[in-house]
């Protein structure tokens, strides 16, 4: 019974979210094609790799958002209102404290790469300091709003999200609309806008969060152990968030250092593609994060091992279908989408959704060493495997390769970091990595083959165009779902999806 439950809270969850994701999809794609047109592609990359300088400080909100919403999601599943409170309102003075802390940071270190090392053309260099000095006010507004967003996640109340988002897309697309009306310097105006409306959407969130929780009302609290416990949680696992941002932003700065702007913004539009793409997979596991905290603290590891499969089979089967079709075409929807494709963004964006695909897979490992709370060790390891991306990058660079051989490089480093997490995650929940194979990556393995044959030779034979277009996706969707619903996926959760819209319209008939 409790499983049903949890499962309906997760499948509501997840809907909600996608309506959120699918709005924020449309307008992103919508508007990176007018925003490349009117920049032009070296501002377009200035601005992606500009932003990327505030980014590398990015593991202090991302370290502290995870341990802010494990230590909320847990102390709910034990049913501890007032346990809640003391965690938000500690969470919260510690996020000002990190972002006076960028603050001097980036006016200090970061003012100084980038009018001194960055690859920028002289006569675009006021501009880009004007791109700086709003993303470090952007991330400033967002580290102080995590503990309000950690506590929406932890209490599972994601309509909100989709709600907000109309609000976002709105003023997005009033953004563009003012960019291309514009007769200013338009990377600076653009810079500006998305700054006003990044900082207007997160205070609607907080201001919800307010009215809407008695726990998210401020009061200042004492409590030396549950900050010992939240700052030691962060600490370690900022290891390993660090060393995302050297694997992202890092890798960035790396191939500006080697190739300049141009390059940065192919691998800008493939980041887009990507965060478009892998919403479908992360709004999906944002649902089921706070379950699998809530089941450990409940002491059900039989239930959460069950979640933990089930989940990371499904996040890899959305993200397949969707991918595959994409990566086939992904010349001719380039060439649709964009007025001007840089150099290296059909290859960039292609495997961009392959490292994507073999990081699902071992994406709610994570999640699970967040449960289990003693994090040193886990992080500690997978730390050091993901930052091989950046000094491998770097040196494939040095020797000559092509720009896309970082993606390589990414590539082969998360397929030995999900045998490392495996290993891992072992010891702390007794996973057995044999059951792990037999419910996961046979599965997975087995319908990803099956799903290629007959799309790639469709490929391979037709010319391109829109005609191959229609051919190719849609014989690899069918393929794809085929392949999920018959050999992807246990008789129990077959049945479950057949009911899903079966359900859906007896509720509207008996309404």
């Amino acid at each position: 019974m409790v499983s049903s439950v949890n499962n309906k809270r997760i499948a509501k969850n997840t809907l909600l979210l996608y309506v959120r994701m699918l709005l924020i999809m449309a307008v992103t794609l919508y508007t990176s094609r007018v925003v490349l047109d009117k920049l032009g592609i070296t501002d377009y990359g200035i601005y992606n790799v500009v932003g990327g300088i505030v980014g590398m400080l990015g593991f202090l909100t991302s370290s502290m958002s995870n341990a802010v919403q494990r230590f909320l999601s847990f102390e709910i599943g034990t049913g501890n209102t007032e346990g809640v409170n003391r965690i938000f309102n500690i969470s919260l003075v510690a996020h000002y404290v990190i972002a006076v802390f960028v603050l001097v940071v980036m006016e200090i270190g970061g003012v100084w790469y980038l009018n001194t090392y960055m690859n920028i053309p002289a006569d675009r260099l006021d501009a880009a300091n004007w791109v700086l000095q709003c993303s470090i006010l952007t991330t400033m507004f967002a580290i102080v709003q995590v503990p309000y967003n950690a506590i929406i996640i932890a209490k599972e109340q994601m309509g909100i999200y989709a709600y907000i988002s109309i609000l976002e897309v709105t003023l997005k697309l009033a953004v563009v609309y003012l960019l291309v009306i514009g007769n200013v310097d338009r990377l600076k105006l653009y810079s500006v806008l998305i700054m006003v409306v990044t900082v207007g959407v997160l205070m609607v969130y907080r201001i919800y969060c307010v009215r809407k929780y008695s726990e998210a009302k401020f009061k200042f609290v004492k409590d030396a152990k549950v900050f010992k416990d939240i700052v030691s949680f962060a600490g370690w696992n900022m290891l390993g968030e660090i060393a995302w941002v050297f694997t992202g932003q890092g890798v960035n700065i790396v191939l500006n250092l080697f190739f300049g702007p141009a390059v940065n913004a192919a691998r800008g539009l493939a980041d887009q593609v990507n965060g478009a793409v892998s919403r479908f997979v992360s709004n999906f596991q944002t649902a089921v994060n706070p379950q699998l905290v809530k089941t450990y603290a409940s002491h059900e590891l039989d239930e959460m091992k069950k979640l933990l499969y089930r989940g990371i089979r499904f996040s890899y089967y959305l993200l397949l279908i969707i991918s595959v079709p994409i990566i086939l075409n992904m010349d001719f929807i380039l060439h649709v989408w964009l007025k001007d494709v840089p150099a290296y963004a059909t290859g960039f964006c292609q495997l961009v959704l392959v490292c994507s695909l073999v990081s699902s897979i071992s994406n709610l490992l994570a999640q699970v060493a967040r449960a289990y709370g003693k994090i040193r060790k886990y992080q500690t390891w997978v730390s050091v495997f993901l930052f091989l991306n950046f000094p491998l990058s770097y040196l494939v660079l040095k020797l000559g390769a092509s720009p896309l051989s970082t993606m390589l490089v990414n590539i082969g480093v998360h397929i030995v970091l999900l045998f490392v997490r495996l290993h891992l995650t072992r010891e702390m929940i007794g996973l057995s990595v044999a059951d792990f194979a037999r419910h996961v990556l046979l599965p997975i393995a087995r319908v990803t083959v099956a799903s290629l044959v007959i799309p790639c030779v469709l490929c391979h034979w037709l010319a391109g165009g829109w005609l191959s277009f229609i051919v190719v996706s849609t014989v690899s969707l069918v393929c794809s779902i085929g392949c999920v619903m018959s050999m992807g996926i246990s008789r129990n959760e077959r049945r479950s999806i057949v009911r899903l819209p079966i359900n859906a319209i007896n509720k509207i008939f008996h309404k």
